[in-house]
């Protein structure tokens, strides 16, 4: 049995996409456990609707104590031999389990599309697909799981909503992960979960969608406390289990949750930033091109800051206007920030801008491996 947990707070916008894309699975042996956390809206009754149609549905209904906590209390009440979670505002394909669950391993990871207002981004694991031992799991997976060889691209999916663990792991962890942690829970599970497991399946299957909009929680605004619980919790992970190859990983993904969640700590250390000027365009109207504009457009040194990105036509963005990036070709701006994570697609978009003309010399392109969020915690905090 497979017990699916749906942490629920406040989703009646989404929620019966959601469960019928569960309750409709074509792997029938299912448990499925809606844990209300709190919600002030609909959400409950329609979990209750869903429950007097399939009695496989069991219903937690809770004050709101966050989403940590939730998936706990699910995960303690569970009965199926794997466990597995789906965000109330996802949905997963009718055919999930039936093509991952095999039962020949510990943890199943597989695939998820980003599902954004307009168009949509497939993303599988980086690393080798096939089923590790704890041998292979440990030399090959846990070495490259925050980072791969390409800097800000994770070696395997840390989303928990795209894995089936099995349930005896996440018991014999849960109580280490902090409640407090509120970004990078996944991370905190699942890498808790990956050092113990005896054997990882990667597959390639994309089956799982995870929502983008303007209410998602990788949106909101993280405290500098919430950052600080983060990196020591994922710090005390790494000594416990003495991995030295991990700094540079921990490393690499602090620095990208500081760029998404907090910029104006950590932008005034990139040393590529400090001293632009003139007409400016930001290339990449991601959360951190967004963010680097909020903050850019206060500096008195720059008299023209715009947004350009190739999806500029499917992007609802309040608050930002995205242009085309052709207009650079006549504007021809002091200088182009390209604000994009991935190195690989960084590249892309400097052989883009140069093959439209454009000076070499006025493409910024920051060298995040320069970046010791670590030390920066440590120091500020």
């Amino acid at each position: 049995m497979i017990s699916v947990i749906v942490p629920i707070y406040n989703a009646e916008e989404y929620l019966n996409k959601c469960l019928a894309s569960i309750v409709n699975q074509t792997y029938r042996d299912l448990e499925i456990i809606l844990v209300n956390d709190g919600s002030m809206d609909e959400s409950l009754a329609i979990c209750e609707k869903y429950k007097q149609a399939d009695d496989r549905i069991v219903i937690v209904n809770k004050h709101n104590e966050g989403l940590v906590r939730a998936r706990k209390d699910g995960i303690r009440i569970a009965k199926g031999e794997y466990i597995t979670f789906v965000d109330a505002d996802d949905w997963i394909d009718i055919t999930t389990y039936e093509k991952v669950y095999t039962g020949k391993a510990d943890i199943i990871s597989y695939g998820l599309t980003e599902e954004y207002e307009n168009y949509s981004k497939d993303k599988t694991d980086k690393i080798e697909p096939g089923l590790y031992d704890k041998k292979r799991t440990h030399d090959q997976i846990i070495p490259n799981m925050l980072s791969s060889a390409i800097f800000f691209e994770f070696g395997m999916l840390p989303n928990l909503v795209c894995k089936l663990i099995k349930k005896s792991l996440l018991l014999e962890t849960i109580d280490n992960v902090s409640d407090n942690v509120t970004i990078g829970e996944d991370v905190d599970f699942f890498f808790r979960t990956v050092y113990k497991a005896e054997s990882v399946l990667i597959k390639t299957d994309v089956l799982y969608h995870y929502r983008q909009h303007q209410k998602s929680m990788m949106r909101a605004k993280l405290s500098v406390e919430r950052v600080k619980a983060l990196y020591w919790d994922l710090y005390n992970i790494k000594e416990a289990a003495g991995l030295t190859e991990w700094v540079s990983q921990l490393n690499q993904y602090i620095t990208f949750v500081m760029l998404l969640k907090r910029p104006e700590i950590i932008i005034p250390y990139i040393k590529e930033l400090r001293s632009i000027h003139g007409k400016v365009v930001i290339y990449g109207a991601g959360g951190f091109g967004k963010s680097l504009y909020d903050i850019l457009i206060e500096n008195k040194n720059i008299t023209s800051l715009s947004i350009v990105d190739k999806q500029w036509e499917n992007m609802n963005n309040p608050g930002y206007h995205i242009e085309n990036p052709e207009i650079v070709r006549s504007d021809r701006p002091d200088k182009i920030i390209v604000a994009i994570l991935n190195e690989n697609v960084c590249g892309q978009i400097e052989k883009y801008l140069i093959k439209m003309g454009i000076d070499s010399k006025t493409i910024i392109r920051i060298n995040f491996r320069g970046i010791h969020a670590e030390r920066m915690i440590k120091k500020i905090y």
